[in-house]
């Protein structure tokens, strides 16, 4: 390299000053980063690893407390709201109470159960649209198929010309209709356990199938709503046994007057008796309702719900798992939901097993619910599962079918029995992972 006649300095001490050639012209900032580069390379190697670390961690700590679980097995998807892992270890309870705290988680999410009206009805060309009172809308296709809409920031999310909002839940539905001829009333039974009842002017929406229904009744169970069947005169007979005579109700031969009345939003009336009862009124449209406070509405929504339970911390006495099981395939499936028992209880710090026997569940799908199961139905050593190679204890819980295109919901309740258990069992636990397998109903 040339010389270039320029020196600076490089070094001072005490009464030593060293010169250095400049060889070639260097900003301060670069001679900065070549004199220190050494130092700079390791502060910056440091600061990666730190940075890399805590990903690496945050990361693995989202993965412990992640609360959902979701696979896909042969066109199901299984979405978990919660962890797949059970651990059965709480208080002991009656099979009363269980009874109770399960119904109570069954009922503390409205969504799924309840009675909604029908507000008005849209018939388009190649499509029926229902909309009813609580903002939600089932589209009725002309070639057989029905859409569940969602309500979109408290307004219906299809419109009168059929077009849905962009931000809508949409669900796919087969249905089938079942008449009850005897008291003339139709009902549609939708794949997801939802159904819709009609008879003349007066439909309304049950969100789940817990109704009784036979050739001399028809009332949903939770709340008792029920519709008008016949008439004679000035008296108007419900499904459910109700009679109106003029502006009064027999109930079990016994008389009961109008209490209140109230004017509501849509032209809704309410009618309130001296017995509890309530007449809900729209355009023609009469549903008898045997729980009145359970009528719940605002400015633009009506529903009839059980709005006087809370929501409880029942994690202590009972294990609860809500599974979503939507089949995307164009074939029914069949579907086994067990609990496999770990085989590992030291990897839980667990030094007793709670013997499988005291275990009872209960089991909530498509409305039907199904209480104080034992758990005791292994299928270790029997051939249900064909193809699958069953290591471990291997409890049955839930079986059954979905229709192609559509979903279900089930909700299973864990808990230790009180009455059969010994203090043998104390401080002992049973461990295990709720998993699903489907297979294809040709």
């Amino acid at each position: 390299m040339a010389k270039t006649n320029r020196f600076h300095i490089k070094k001072v001490k005490d009464n030593n000053i060293t010169v250095e050639e400049e060889r070639k012209y260097r900003s301060p900032l670069a001679l900065f980063f070549i004199r220190n580069g050494v130092l700079i390379f390791c502060v910056s190697l440091l600061f990666s690893t730190t940075i890399f670390t805590i990903a690496i961690y945050s990361a693995m700590a989202n993965v412990k407390e992640s609360s959902v679980v979701k696979y896909e097995s042969n066109g199901l998807l299984v979405n978990f709201d919660g962890s797949d892992s059970t651990i059965v270890n709480g208080i002991p309870i009656t099979d009363d109470y269980a009874f109770k705290v399960f119904d109570s988680s069954i009922h503390v999410n409205n969504y799924n159960v309840g009675v909604v009206i029908k507000i008005k009805e849209i018939a388009l060309s190649d499509r029926t649209i229902v909309f009813y009172s609580d903002n939600t809308a089932l589209i009725k296709y002309k070639n057989g198929g029905y859409s569940k809409v969602s309500c979109v920031n408290g307004k219906y999310g299809v419109g009168e010309k059929g077009i849905i909002d962009s931000n809508a839940t949409v669900l796919d539905v087969d249905g089938v209709i079942r008449d009850n001829k005897d008291l003339g009333i139709s009902i549609l039974y939708l794949s997801d356990g939802s159904m819709e009842v009609t008879k003349g002017n007066t439909v309304f929406f049950v969100r789940n199938s817990d109704a009784t229904n036979n050739d001399k009744l028809f009332y949903t169970n939770l709340s008792g709503v029920s519709l008008p069947v016949s008439k004679d005169n000035y008296r108007v007979y419900y499904s459910d046994g109700t009679i109106k005579d003029n502006n009064n109700l027999i109930v079990d031969n016994n008389r009961y007057s109008v209490r209140e009345e109230k004017n509501i939003h849509n032209n809704i009336k309410i009618i309130y008796y001296e017995n509890g009862y309530a007449e809900i009124i729209k355009d023609g449209l009469s549903v008898m309702v045997k729980k009145s406070d359970h009528i719940v509405y605002d400015n633009n929504t009506l529903e009839i719900v059980d709005n006087s339970i809370v929501e409880m911390d029942i994690k202590d006495i009972m294990d609860i798992k809500n599974i979503t099981l939507n089949n995307t395939s164009t074939e029914a499936l069949h579907y086994i939901i067990v609990l496999e028992e770990t085989n590992n209880y030291k990897k839980y710090n667990v030094k007793k097993r709670l013997a499988n026997e005291f275990i009872r569940f209960n089991i909530y799908a498509n409305g039907e619910k199904h209480y104080n199961n034992i758990l005791n139905n292994n299928l270790k050593n029997s051939n249900r599962l064909e193809g699958v190679s069953l290591i471990n204890n291997t409890y049955l819980l839930c079986e059954g079918s979905i229709d192609k295109l559509s979903s279900t919901s089930v909700k299973i309740g864990m808990w230790i029995d009180y009455d059969t258990i010994t203090n043998e069992y104390m401080n002992s636990a049973f461990i295990g992972t709720v998993k699903v397998y489907v297979e294809t109903l040709n």
